[in-house]
This record gives structure tokens, sequence and C-alpha cells, in this order.
């Protein structure tokens, strides 16, 4: 079978891309062609079939009124997009077609290009574009629902893109241009939601049911070798921005004062966490900054358990399938896709969102019995193997590109 796979990046920036490059090399594994589509970028990996992908498209840096007015056309509809990926799949000839994060840098214009020439769409839902403008239903640090079923027009009313304006209006234009148009509810035959609670909030948003599949992310377990044993901390890691819980998580660290705790990761707020820390005057907290490679690889396999405290509506987070991979229990919050991660009980505990005391029991609730945060993370590894591995996920995918080509 051949697979044209797109994506706006082509190097790992964040959860979308580790799944992409993921699901590339469980087909190709498997004797399937796949040909990537995306944009220019130094950091991009290298591809046979780079010289088909779009030119750099940046939103940052200073913009006069015509590179603004050029950006604007490119988020609704890219001719050079629609172009490239033409050629792509007129040398190419895919059976299917993959698409992952397609907007603002590639735009809807390639959904186009695919049905004209007769090629069976699946798009996996990375995150809440179709129903929120800004992805996160995230604004002014607290959860927002206002724009489903359609009222995009809060996003201008709440300047919910970089508090501007001007962006909050072009990503509200874009929304109703392309609902107005159906250029996804028409042109995408089966969306892939990693999350059944995404997959909930598109059927509320009006998406039918039968269009979108529940199937969680894969990751390569054998890339991951599980150590059950403690380093004598706790963990979270991920972006230090709002929306994550870490101020939460601070607080309850002051009512387990036991629990010595590690936070790796950088972003805005963590010059206000460091504040934060001395405010409450922790001592059983540390800093590592932002880690990556054998460093954090370490950094996971050492912890008794790890923490995701998010406050925002996660997808699907690939850190809790990373951490259940080495072998860790996960305390998590009860926010969109993450207690479908976690068994309650038995693979590790969930608490209420932002309830500081609850997540304090929960984490003194596993430091004081190490053996029983132990035996969460052995049943843990377990559960990921038997759903998140590649063999079972190469299954149902497979059988997800059959029902579209058929």
């Amino acid at each position: 079978m051949k697979v044209l796979a797109a994506n706006k990046f082509y190097f790992v920036k964040g959860g979308a891309e580790r799944y992409f490059f993921e699901l590339a090399h469980i087909l190709e594994e498997r004797g399937h062609r796949v040909a990537p589509f995306a944009m220019q970028h130094e950091m991009n990996d290298e591809s046979e079939f780079d010289r088909y992908f779009v030119s750099n498209v940046g939103f940052s840096g200073e913009m006069g009124p015509a590179r603004r007015l050029r950006m604007a056309g490119h988020v609704l509809y890219s001719r050079e997009a629609s172009r490239a990926i033409g050629r792509l799949a007129d040398d190419f000839k895919p059976d299917v077609a993959h698409l992952h994060n397609i907007a603002h840098q590639l735009s809807p214009s390639i959904l186009y290009a695919l049905k004209r020439r007769g090629v069976p769409i699946v798009q996996t839902l990375h995150d809440h574009k179709l129903i929120c403008p800004n992805y996160q239903m995230f604004v002014h640090d607290e959860p927002c629902r206002r724009c489903r079923t359609w009222r995009y027009y809060n996003a201008v009313k709440h300047r919910c893109m970089h508090d501007s304006v001007l962006w909050s209006g072009l990503v509200c234009a874009e929304a109703y241009l392309h609902k107005f148009l159906g250029s996804y509810s028409r042109l995408v035959d089966l969306w892939v939601s990693p999350s059944e609670s995404l997959r909930q909030r598109m059927i509320e948003h009006g998406i039918p049911g039968e269009k979108i599949v529940h199937q969680p992310y894969a990751i390569a377990m054998e890339r991951f070798e599980p150590k059950y044993e403690s380093g004598g901390y706790a963990a979270s890691v991920g972006r230090l921005s709002t929306g994550k819980g870490l101020v939460t998580v601070l607080q309850a660290l002051k009512a387990a004062p036991e629990v010595r705790f590690k936070i790796a990761g950088s972003g805005p707020l963590e010059d206000e966490l460091k504040r934060r820390v001395r405010e409450f005057g922790l001592t059983n907290v540390e800093f590592t900054g932002y880690l990556k490679g054998t460093a954090l690889e370490d950094l996971m396999r050492g912890a008794l358990f790890v923490v995701m405290s998010s406050e925002c509506y996660e997808n699907s987070p690939l850190t809790v399938y990373e951490a259940t991979a080495y072998g860790k229990a996960v305390i998590g919050s009860r926010m969109g896709g993450i207690p479908e991660l976690i068994a309650e009980g038995e693979t590790g505990l969930i608490y209420k969102p932002g309830d500081h005391a609850a997540l304090a029991d929960r984490m003194n609730e596993l430091w004081s019995d190490p053996d029983r945060a132990i035996e969460m993370g052995r049943r843990a590894r377990t559960r990921a193997e038997a759903e998140y591995g590649p063999d079972a996920h190469y299954e149902k995918m497979m059988a997800i590109y059959e029902r579209v080509m058929h």
C-alpha cells in the first residue's frame, strides 16, 4: 500500500510529529511505502520527497501590510500547497492520504487537490482546531468552550489568538469559511481521534459519530526499557506554561513535604514557578530545565511515579504513554483524554483538576507505599504493551485505510 502522509512540520516539534514519524516507521517496517508532504524547514529530516515540500511559512516577527495580506491568504487557501501536493499525488499515486496537522501552513487547500484525484482521506485529530480556532480550548488562563457548535465569533470577542484582534479575526474567518465550504466535513472521509474525549466533543460540535474513530496513539515499546525501581523522587515532564497545572503541583507539595519532586521542562511560566517555590518555602522541588535524549530517559526511568497535572483539555498526551512504557504509575487530572490512559487504582490515580489538596493526598498515598506504586507501574507497562504497541496499532490502522478505500 502507498500512503501519502501530510503534516506541516517534518521534524519532531511536538507530540503530533512524534506520532507522525512513528506511524510512518510502523508502516514502512511492514512493507508499505510512505511519501511525506510538509513545508520546508532547516530542521527537517531528510526525505526523497522534499522536492514537493512547500515554502516555509512563519507567522512570527514583524510583518508589514503586504506580508500580512499574503499570510492571511495562505491561511485561508494555499495555492502553492494545493499545486505541490497535486504533483506529489500524480507522481506517487497513493492509495490513501493520511493527514495530521495541516492548518495555516498547508491549509485545507490540499484536501481539494487530493479529492480531485480521487484519493481517500483520513485525518488524525491531534488538537481541537476544528472546534476551537486557537486549537487549545484554553484562553486567558482558563478552559474555554465558547466556540463549540460553530460559534467562532467568540475568538474575536475574546481575542483568543495571541491576544490579537487581527489574528483572532483571521482564524475566525478561516473557521467560518471552511465550515460553509464543507472543506473538512465533505472531503475528509474518516477522522481518527486519539482520545474518546475529543471524539465526543467533535460529535457535540455536529460531526457525525460514524465518521470519527477512536484510536489511541502508538509508541515503539522496544525503545522504552522499563525500570520499576525508584530513584527516590517523583516527576512531571512538559512545557512550563499556563494550563499545565504546575502551580497546583507546587501547592500540593506544600502539603506533601516528604515527596521529592523534579520538574523537567522550560517555558514562559518558569520564573513564576521558581518564585512560587521561594514563596511557599519548598525545599523538595528541583527544576531540571529542558531535557531530551538520555537525560530525559534517565529522569523518567528513575521516578517512582509521574504527575500529569493539566488543567486544559489535553487530547491524549504522549508523556503518559511514555511514562507507562517506562513502567511508571501516573497521577493524572481528570481533564480531557488523560483519565482514559489511567486505570484508576491499578496503573495510577486520578484527581480533580486544580484540586491541590486531592493531588497532595494522591502523591502522599504513593510516596508512603512505594511497593504499591511499583506494582502499578508494572501493570501500566503490561497495559501499554497490549494497547499501544505497534502490532495492535498497525492492525487497527490498516482496517481504517481499508474502510476508506472501499
